[in-house]
């Protein structure tokens, strides 16, 4: 195959750009829409991409991955249905929000910060990818398995004033993540004879359940929850205007979460096999345990919005440093994009860099771009998006219905993942009825692979010693992180304690 000329000048060829802007546009509504997720809308669009230009197919695949990781964003602050897994995180807070009458702000706000961060991860894209390619390449299985067990460590912190109905729901998705065939030796765990069980159960259909059809079920039981404070009121251009601004005013009075979170974003994409899910996860927590207004996160704080949206967003361009680098993807979408890349005749590695440096430059440009145009349609889109709000409960439920069932059969093509999805509903409901959050389960599902793989790696490669989880610099600098997670808030409940003991003597 001929390889076709692919620099950053080639970026600014009309159809180029044109194709960018309609595929960015096609990734946030797909983004938007429970189970159709970033990863399907890339893997589906590559065969349609063969016979174009490399420039074209490339630029078109960009864009529809940057936009279905926002896209998701908007859902989950509208409805409390994450559009995306990396979106969870922004639920939490995005939903309160539109409860009480700020929806708009807070999908302006996530616009901004997507955008923004994504460009902060694009700068340590240009400057810093062979250092952080280097760091990456430092974490093997140990690293890994603590870094998911730092994510277990989370739920609890999800859960707010009851830590352990977190841990009780992490713990039971880590279950649900071993149902399956065992990816190391291929025993089966928990199939209990059911063929359709040989492959686990699917994160999308799950957390399709746990967070769309559990929103439905709530919705006929109490309508009143879902009553949206003025839902109103007509939006109006001015209106618009301010909340732009209102939205940049919000990420410069939070520069420093803002900053962070680009960079827990980055970094953590840049690790092959992550990716913005847990990016999202990760600063969302730092952000909460750094918060001076604890009480608020739960209710609708904007902080927690500006640190998922932030972490997820800087974590698509993070995901190009091993790719570029060593040929690595970060994460499933990623792994698609180097299929396609190779397919056009480029093989990204080590020496990549030196061999084809206007591809890089070529990469760069395109992040840029689309996340220009990215901030510019989802602006654009919020009016429109905001008329939801104005729909019938009843009408608006039953259209996510129909978005639940079609998602999830989407992903596979079988009616088994719309049964999955069905009981997890149910079972998110009842979680919530006795106040056992979602979230932690939904981010044990994601993890619990990944630390029951990583374990045993790690097992094997150090000759059953448990000696090198303790003694590798990364693994002993993460349990002393993890250890500080863990006893500092048993410390400060303690000194809250003996305050409380003093002022009433």
């Amino acid at each position: 195959m001929t390889v076709d000329v692919v620099n950053l000048a080639s970026l600014f060829n009309v159809d180029t750009l044109l194709l960018m802007a309609l595929a960015t546009l096609a990734g946030i509504v797909i983004g938007a829409l429970p189970g159709l997720t970033a990863t399907m809308a890339v893997s589906l669009m590559v065969s349609l991409t063969y016979g174009m230009e490399a420039r074209n197919a490339l630029a078109i695949l960009i864009a529809l991955y940057l936009g279905g990781i926002y896209g998701g964003s908007r859902s989950a602050i509208l409805l409390n249905v994450p559009g995306t897994p990396s979106s969870a995180a922004t639920a939490l807070e995005g939903f309160p929000l539109t409860q009480q009458g700020k929806g708009s702000i807070s999908g302006i706000v996530a616009t901004t910060v997507s955008a923004c961060g994504a460009l902060v991860g694009l700068v340590f894209l240009a400057c810093a990818t062979n250092a952080i390619a280097q760091f990456a390449l430092e974490f093997g299985s140990w690293e890994y398995f603590w870094l998911a067990i730092f994510g277990i460590i989370i739920s609890g912190n999800i859960a707010g004033v009851k830590p352990y109905k977190g841990f009780m729901a992490g713990m039971m998705g880590l279950f649900v993540s071993c149902i399956g065939m065992d990816p190391l030796h291929g025993a089966l765990r928990y199939t209990f004879g059911s063929s359709n069980l040989l492959a686990g159960i699917n994160l999308v259909p799950a957390m399709i359940g746990l967070f769309g059809l559990t929103e439905v079920l709530c919705a006929i039981a109490d309508p009143e929850s879902h009553l949206i404070k003025g839902a109103e009121k007509k939006e109006t251009f001015h209106d618009l205007i301010n909340d732009v601004k209102m939205s940049f005013v919000l990420m410069f009075k939070n520069f420093r979460l803002f900053f962070i979170s680009s960079v827990i974003g980055t970094l953590i994409g840049a690790l092959p096999g992550v990716g913005p899910d847990i990016a999202s996860w990760v600063s969302y927590d730092a952000a909460r345990r750094s918060s001076k207004h604890k009480e608020l996160w739960g209710k609708g704080n904007m902080e927690g919005i500006i640190a998922s949206e932030t972490a997820n967003n800087a974590a698509t361009s993070g995901v190009f440093i091993p790719l570029l680098t060593l040929g690595i993807p970060g994460c499933a979408v990623s792994a698609i994009i180097l299929g396609a890349i190779q397919l056009h005749g480029y093989r990204p590695g080590p020496t990549f860099f030196f061999e084809s440096p206007d591809f890089v430059y070529f990469v760069c440009g395109a992040l840029l771009i689309v996340n220009v145009v990215m901030w510019f349609e989802g602006i654009a889109m919020t009016p429109i998006i905001a008329k939801v709000l104005k729909a019938n409960t009843g009408v608006i439920m039953s259209i996510v219905v129909v978005f639940t069932v079609v998602g999830s059969y989407a992903i596979n093509v079988r009616t088994f993942d719309i049964k999955v999805m069905v009981v997890f509903g149910f079972l998110g409901y009842f979680m919530r009825k006795l106040n056992i959050p979602s979230a932690p389960m939904a981010l044990g599902i994601i993890l619990g692979s990944m630390a029951d793989t990583n374990f045993r790696r790690a097992i094997l490669s150090g000759q059953y010693s448990f000696t090198p989880f303790f003694t590798r610099p990364i693994s002993a600098v993460l349990v002393i992180c993890l250890a500080l997670v863990i006893v500092r808030p048993l410390i400060r409940s303690f000194r809250e304690k003996r305050r409380a003991a003093k002022s009433a003597e």
